[in-house]
């Protein structure tokens, strides 16, 4: 495996997501992931701080592969749409919020 598809898994990505996607990702598990939140126990701090570590690797990883692809490959009119099928905001942020629960439940089962 390449270690921009391991940057991908770290994520909890597929291969190819998009750049927002990667972002809000990124966010989620930052959000989830973040040492402050765990101030009275000094082993999942430490834990916390290795996945932090780990996740803000993959995402500087995945952003500087996308930048330099998006550079390279750059060939569409400024003005053609992004999507023939864009999402609403409704759309959008219910599967950030359910991909958000899945996350938390599967770090933390039960």
């Amino acid at each position: 495996m390449n270690h921009i598809n391991q940057c991908y898994q770290i994520l909890g990505l597929q291969p190819g997501a998009s750049l927002e996607q990667v972002k809000q990702t990124y966010r989620d598990l930052a959000m989830v992931w973040h040492p402050d939140r765990f101030p009275n126990n000094s082993r999942l701090q430490e834990k916390a701080q290795e996945e932090l570590k780990k996740i803000n690797e993959a995402y500087e990883a995945l952003i500087s592969a996308q930048f330099i692809s998006s550079t390279q490959t750059s060939t569409s009119s400024p003005h053609q749409p992004k999507s023939n099928n864009p999402k609403t905001y409704e759309q959008t942020n219910k599967t950030q919020n359910e991909s958000v629960s899945d996350l938390i439940s599967r770090l933390f089962p039960g």
